[in-house]
């Protein structure tokens, strides 16, 4: 089993207190001229922040704001942790966020949110010469009597949660790696449960007005539905109420084999999407990684879990039975082991590179995305702690039915699409100047993978938000009955666009190419 233990800093424990502000007088004056003094605004927001919120408001170089900028409590890649806001704002409950929410709105400072910031690219969850908002010190996790919802803080990792449920012998579907932060995505339990915004019961969100709101199927079901894949666009979620199931131990690892044998896996990958669709066993889920370093691609990693106690289940005999194995790490354990296990292999401190598509679960369309991708990367594979990754996540009916059963999400995914592959670039290095070379490199992948797959009408036009590029477009990608709703809510709940214009971070509902602007 792996050993962990979660970070202590005993320099951000004043943080952890309860909402309370100083009875004094607003530093800042509210003058029409402020959006006018772009280098200014920012520290005098930061100023009166301070006023307000004492030392919840950190500035370069103090012990709490370097602590979350890099190392154990920091931003994963160095493209983020290199951005430096003029100040960072560690609320501790949603009354300081809608506090600093409404200080931002009212004088037109640019701000970014951050919950786990796992998002590779800079300025996702971090703002240069503006103010982050850092939710790390909401973390709560916190189960009902009953035993049926976990209320989560917007800022605690999947590590804090699954430590406290499988104590209990529950679960949540959620992420699958236990650094990174709460929310939406992909989770072990999917082909059960759905993804994991389709598990949420309730939302709380600070609105632009600074107004505090419950999102569920009952009250402001709209937002509700919109938060399910809108991401950052209507407010910021403070806390997160899942749905929560009786859940035992796990079996699961990786086995990791030689390159050579690819050619059945893609078989393998398209067998498993059908069966997982046909509703044959919704307890399994395959992680398909083709690792690639300096010699070109060198190994196949593949991450399996089964969400019983139950060793090498038949659904899984395929992958399992392929020899040779170089090594495997298979075992009856519980979702935080997992969970540490799989984010062993992408360490804070490096350059991140993401990047993402979808196809049709058909192996020889994989086996030619796979060659893609030889060629694209043998031009980069020489440089500075350089690997990548090839990764097939099947994504079968079984899950994308579920949503409908929950109130619906904004994805635009149903099981009319069919089984389906989301194929997930991660390109790890370490130097800027690579940088370029990098992102050519994954764009001129992506597109031709793209044109091939269109070619044979095994294209789908989803884009995972939590994989794309910067310069994806996710989205567009759920389609436009589904993106006129989603500006729908925005101009609904946020009219004074405040999350459109003074959060760029994110993948937002208007982009600089569109003309109409609904704020």
């Amino acid at each position: 089993m792996v050993s962990y233990q979660l970070p202590v800093l005993a320099a951000v424990t004043i943080l952890q207190t309860a909402c309370s502000y100083p009875d004094q007088p607003s530093t800042i004056k509210h003058t029409a001229d402020l959006d006018d003094q772009a280098d200014n605004s920012a520290h005098q927001c930061c100023l009166e922040l301070q006023n307000r919120l004492g030392n919840k408001v950190q500035y370069p170089q103090s012990p709490a704001y370097d602590a979350y900028q890099s190392g154990p409590l920091g931003y994963w890649t160095q493209q983020e942790a290199s951005i430096i806001p003029t100040c960072r704002i560690l609320p501790a409950c949603s009354d300081d966020v809608a506090l600093a929410i409404s200080v931002l709105a009212e004088n037109h400072c640019l701000f970014a949110v951050r919950g786990g910031g796992h998002m590779s690219w800079a300025g996702a969850a971090n703002i240069q010469d503006g103010i982050t908002i850092d939710l790390s010190a909401i973390n709560q996790v916190d189960v009902s009597a009953n035993s049926k919802i976990t209320s989560i803080g917007g800022g605690a990792r999947w590590e804090d949660v699954y430590l406290k449920l499988d104590r209990m012998g529950l679960a949540v579907a959620g992420g699958r790696v236990a650094e990174v932060g709460v929310g939406g995505g992909n989770s072990f339990f999917a082909a059960q449960h759905g993804f994991a915004c389709d598990n949420v019961h309730n939302y709380e969100v600070v609105l632009g007005s600074g107004k505090i709101i419950n999102a569920n199927i009952d009250e402001n079901r709209d937002l509700f539905r919109a938060l399910k894949g809108g991401t950052n666009n209507f407010g910021v979620v403070t806390r997160f109420d899942l749905n929560t199931f009786v859940q035992g131990k796990l079996w699961g690892g990786f086995i990791i084999n030689p390159i050579e044998t690819a050619a059945n896996q893609f078989n393998y990958i398209e067998d498993f999407a059908a069966a997982s669709g046909s509703g044959i066993d919704p307890h399994a889920s395959v992680i398909n990684a083709y690792i690639f370093g300096a010699k070109g691609p060198s190994a196949i990693a593949n991450q399996f879990t089964y969400t019983k106690a139950e060793h090498y289940p038949s659904i899984l005999g395929n992958f399992t039975s392929i020899q040779p194995q170089i090594s495997n790490t298979l075992r009856v354990t519980n979702l935080t082991d997992l969970t540490i296990e799989l984010g062993a292999g992408t360490p804070n401190g490096f350059r991140q590179l993401f990047g993402t598509a979808t196809f049709a679960a058909n192996a020889p369309l994989l086996a030619h995305l796979f060659s893609l991708a030889r060629a694209a990367f043998l031009p980069i594979q020489n440089i500075t702690n350089f690997q990548a990754s090839f990764v097939l996540q099947p994504i079968s009916t079984a899950i994308t039915s579920k949503a409908a059963l929950t109130g619906g999400n904004s994805l635009g995914l149903g099981a009319e699409h069919g089984n389906l592959v989301w194929l997930d670039l991660t390109l790890q290095y370490s130097l800027p100047k690579d940088d370029a070379a990098v992102l050519n490199a994954t764009q001129t992948l992506l597109a031709q993978s793209i044109a091939y797959a269109r070619s044979q009408g095994l294209y789908n036009e989803f884009v995972y938000l939590n994989y794309a590029l910067q310069s994806q477009d996710p989205i567009a990608s759920y389609g436009p009955e589904s993106v006129a709703r989603l500006r729908k809510v925005s101009r609904t709940y946020d009219p004074r666009g405040v999350f459109q214009t003074l959060c760029p971070g994110g993948f937002k509902l208007w982009r600089e190419k569109d003309d109409e602007k609904g704020w």
